[in-house]
C-alpha cells in the first residue's frame, strides 16, 4: 500500500474515532452530564440513535400493555446487548436508556430486565429510572 493510501487510511480511522467519541460526549452533555467524558478514550460500541431505534418497538411491553415483547422489539435488545461488553459499555447503555426511556413517556422499569428472560437474551438488563444512577 502506498504511503498516501496509509494515510487516507489512518485519516479515515481518526476521523471516525474522533467522531465516536465527540457523540459520547454530545450524549453525555445532552442529559445534564457536564464535563468531558472521565475516560475521554472511550469509544461506545452502540451510538444512542441505535440504542433508540432498538428499543423502539419495545414499547408497548415497557407501558405494561403487552405481555410478551414483540419479536421485533427482542432482536433490537439482543443487538445491543451482544455490544455491550465492558462494565463501561454498561455504564454507557444505562445513561443511554435512563435519557431515551424518558422520551417514550410513562414506562414501567421493572419491565426492563424482563426482556433478557423474556427475549432469552443472556445480558440482564438493568432497571432504569430518571434517577437511577449509572
Amino acid at each position: 500500500m502506498g504511503a498516501s493510501l496509509k494515510f487516507l487510511a489512518m485519516l479515515i480511522f481518526l476521523t471516525a474515532c474522533v467522531t465516536q467519541v465527540s457523540v459520547v460526549s454530545a450524549n453525555r452533555n445532552l442529559i445534564g452530564l457536564r464535563g468531558p467524558d472521565p475516560d475521554d478514550s472511550y469509544i461506545a460500541p452502540f451510538l444512542w440513535t441505535d440504542v433508540r431505534v432498538a428499543i423502539s418497538e419495545c414499547r408497548p411491553f415497557f407501558i405494561s400493555m403487552d405481555p410478551d415483547p414483540e419479536p421485533s422489539c427482542c432482536a433490537g435488545a439482543k443487538s445491543i446487548a451482544e455490544l455491550t461488553k465492558t462494565k463501561r459499555d454498561e455504564k454507557e447503555l444505562c445513561l443511554c436508556l435512563r435519557y431515551i426511556l424518558q422520551l417514550h413517556g410513562a414506562y414501567d422499569p421493572k419491565r426492563l430486565p424482563l426482556l433478557s428472560e423474556k427475549c432469552h437474551i443472556k445480558y440482564s438488563f438493568p432497571p432504569v429510572t430518571p434517577d437511577t444512577k449509572c
